[in-house]
């Protein structure tokens, strides 16, 4: 009887590790889930010599074409997640060259997000259009401008840090980038221009062992935020500030290190003042109490006013967003249905919704 078991039981392995291969996709040429043609078979013979790459091409050929490949990756990435929530250091990992990453499940989920493993189905994206398209027009009704700000997470920006290869694909913030543009909301997702301006740079844009962009990375996204503001206000003189870099290490600061019960770790740490002024010379705060509100006013009265639904990663934009308006309230959470009334109270002249990307999904509700 107990052979008979491990028979049956060897039989059923050997049948499940089979099928894979039983089942190899050949036709299949696209991957709609990821937007991007699957590899193709390689050829023994590539420019009338003897392909190099023969055995890596091939190892990228059967991966891509395994049966139930769709199925096992979604298998792979929930085992993942399953293994992270289980994780004593769950919330954060640790990668390449000293830098950190924040990877908490019930925050986004930035894993999945590296893998790619996240992207929204057709009903999803709907409702992330309705709930768009439903603010866009209210606020036309109103006759007041809104913005769009998805910060990128740091991953999405230094991928080559992170301590596992990056899938190829299609990210859950190009999708609904993707809806924003059919919408012809007037949005900002500066993860393409954070990428070509990074090496422009002796330091990172990103605090290595913090989750959020530095007051550089902040500085970079603002230019463009600052662009379409102008843009929706054309007759307006709006400061143009210049400002100095100043640049030190420090071995305490990040919110990460914590996380992962790290006393000390390497960080570059960045400040920006304008060029030969004080900060107070364009901008004081009428109320600075961080999640509690934030509340500025401009050295400008002239100037428009402001209402900004925020997180955390507009910290670093604030001092030099502030300078642009009479007045601008931050107020730290997504825009739902709630906060109309106190929107026509406050009578702002634009509304910028911003998100950090983990979170964009949501950016409104």
């Amino acid at each position: 009887m107990k052979h008979t078991i491990h028979l049956v039981f060897t039989l059923a392995v050997l049948i499940l590790l089979s099928l894979p291969v039983i089942f190899f996709n050949s036709k299949q040429t696209v991957s709609e889930k990821e937007n991007r043609a699957l590899a193709a078979e390689p050829a023994l013979i590539k420019e009338n010599r003897l392909n190099e790459r023969l055995f890596a091409e091939y190892d990228e050929y059967f991966s891509d074409h395994i049966g139930f490949r769709e199925e096992l990756i979604q298998l792979n990435a929930k085992n993942l997640l399953h293994i992270e929530k289980a994780s004593s250091v769950g919330k954060a990992v640790a990668g390449k060259n000293g830098w950190y990453f924040y990877t908490l499940p019930s925050d986004g989920n930035n894993l999945l997000d590296f893998y790619k493993r996240n992207l929204l189905d057709d009903t999803q994206l709907a409702q992330f259009s309705e709930c768009v398209s439903s603010t866009m027009k209210w606020c036309a009704e109103h006759e007041i401008p809104c913005i769009f700000l998805i910060c990128p997470n740091k991953h999405s920006v230094y991928a080559e840090y992170y301590p596992f290869d990056h899938p190829e694909g299609i990210t859950r913030a190009d999708q609904l980038t993707h809806v924003f543009d059919e919408l012809g909301a007037n949005y900002l997702f500066p993860r393409d221009f954070l990428l070509s301006k990074k090496r422009d740079f002796d330091f990172p844009l990103y605090y290595e062992t913090d989750t959020h962009w530095n007051p550089q990375g902040a500085y970079l996204a603002f230019t463009l935020l600052r662009e379409r503001i102008a843009e929706l206000f054309p007759q307006t003189d709006f400061p143009n500030i210049e400002y100095n870099a100043t640049i030190s290490e420090s071995e305490t600061a990040g919110d990460l290190l914590p996380m992962l019960n790290i006393q000390t770790a390497r960080s570059t740490q960045i400040t920006l003042t304008p060029v030969g002024r004080k900060p107070t010379d364009f901008y004081s705060y009428l109320k600075n109490a961080g999640r509690d509100g934030v509340h500025t006013k401009g050295a400008t009265p002239a100037l428009p006013r402001a209402l900004i639904f925020r997180d955390s990663f507009f910290s670093a934009l604030e001092p030099f967003v502030s300078p642009l308006f009479s007045e601008a309230e931050y107020v730290w959470k997504k825009f739902s249905e709630e906060d109309k009334k106190y929107v026509l109270e406050y009578k702002p002249d634009i509304i910028i919704f911003e998100s950090v990307e983990r979170s964009s999904a949501t950016i409104v509700q």
